[in-house]
């Protein structure tokens, strides 16, 4: 489609149930499925990283993605509003740890396409 904004997947420090890149992850399975992906790859280190948390192989978590189209429907199923804030809160801040090159990286890339974008 001419002049359609190419896809960008939401910032992966955005928590979804209180885990940073699952929505991320989401956006990016999403446009997976609908062959709409451009340049970004599914499942990537990190998308992998978050499916061993969540107990899932990357083709499971693309069946849950089609069986629930709505975020909160997907995320009672993965049952992640179920797991300890404790639980959660732990693993959200090692992985940002562990990944905090490649989560600065992408913050500086949005920053700079954001004021590229606004001198057009």
């Amino acid at each position: 489609m001419p002049g359609a904004a190419p896809f960008r997947p939401r910032n992966g420090r955005l928590r979804a149930g209180g885990l940073p890149w699952l929505a991320r992850m989401i956006d990016k399975g999403r446009a997976f499925r609908s062959g709409t992906l451009g340049d970004y790859a599914f499942p990537c280190s990190m998308d992998l990283d978050l499916l061993r948390y969540l107990g899932m192989e990357p083709e499971a978590f693309l069946a849950l993605l089609d069986l629930c189209p709505q975020e909160q429907t997907l995320l009672e199923t993965l049952g992640i509003e179920s797991r300890p804030s404790s639980e959660k809160s732990l693993w959200a801040e090692v992985f940002e740890v562990r990944h905090a090159r490649l989560l600065n990286e992408l913050d500086k890339e949005e920053q700079d396409e954001r004021i590229g974008n606004t001198n057009e």
